[in-house]
């Protein structure tokens, strides 16, 4: 991936990221107004800070870059526990030691990562969510949502394996991708809860909610699933996840006009 800004503190806040798709091991209020905002959640700081030193100077702010990109083909080549100090550096084709300058150890640059990665998907969704979903085909609707997310995984093949890294301690870096993952999925709830608000107002809050958990455990499911694969099953993956969705959704998202009773029928 090209690097194209400073990654940051793993203090640094996920604001409104979301997470259809990013999954780990153990993979498994809003208004009803017509126009769609986006859901001011502000995600509690994920781990402790995973910089020995933050970059300051923009050739500092691209060895960080380079240093991620590298863990990420690692990882992306030869699983998560191929990604040690000694061979993201390797990768990165500089020193260990210009690692230790920025990270204290290879836990701190997984989180970092997954920031990063985390605020990539936020700008997808900040695209893909419409403002207004009237008058929109649900099955439209679906695609773009669904369909740069399956171009995310497609080409980050390290996502996956970046959360579905093991929990540590509160205070340890390692917690970072879990913590990020279950506020980049329970973001993701909140932004489909508002679309289906805005696209059937009669929704009760409760039943919004269950719909919106549910899509939203589909589509973590199957693109999970889909990244797995192998390139021939990626495709009809997709298609399935898409007539799932609109087979669950569609009743309850565009339920049919009620039809009117005659006087007879009425009695």
């Amino acid at each position: 991936m090209p690097a194209k800004r400073a990654a940051r503190s793993a203090t640094g806040t996920a604001r409104g990221t979301t997470l259809s798709g990013a999954s780990g091991a153990n993979e498994d209020v809003p208004t009803s107004g017509a126009v769609l905002t986006t859901p001011g959640t502000t995600a509690d700081a994920p781990t402790a800070d995973a910089f020995r030193r933050r970059p300051r100077q923009s050739r500092g702010q691209a060895r960080v870059e380079l240093l991620l990109d590298a863990a990420a083909a690692v990882i992306a080549e030869q699983g998560l526990q191929a990604a040690t100090a000694e061979a993201i550096a390797l990768r990165a084709k500089t020193a260990k030691g210009s690692l230790y300058q920025f990270f204290p150890n290879r836990d701190a640059v997984l989180a970092a990562l997954a920031l990063r990665y985390a605020d990539e998907m936020r700008a997808i969704h900040e695209r893909a969510f419409p403002m207004d979903p009237h008058g929109v085909p649900l099955d439209r609707l679906i695609d773009r949502i669904v369909k740069p997310l399956a171009e995310f995984h497609d080409t980050h093949p390290a996502f996956r394996r970046v959360f579905a890294t093991v929990e540590g301690p509160a205070d340890d870096t390692r917690s970072a991708p879990t913590r990020l993952r279950a506020q980049l999925f329970e973001s993701f709830v909140d932004r489909l809860d508002v679309l289906f608000a805005a696209r059937n107002p009669t929704l009760t809050t409760r039943d919004r909610r269950r719909v919106a958990l549910v899509a939203a455990s589909l589509g973590q499911s199957l693109l999970a699933r889909r990244g797995r694969a192998v390139a021939a099953d990626k495709k009809p993956l997709l298609d399935d996840l898409r007539r799932i969705l609109l087979a669950y959704l569609q009743p309850v998202l565009d339920p049919p006009a009620a039809k009117s009773r005659s006087p007879r029928q009425k009695r």
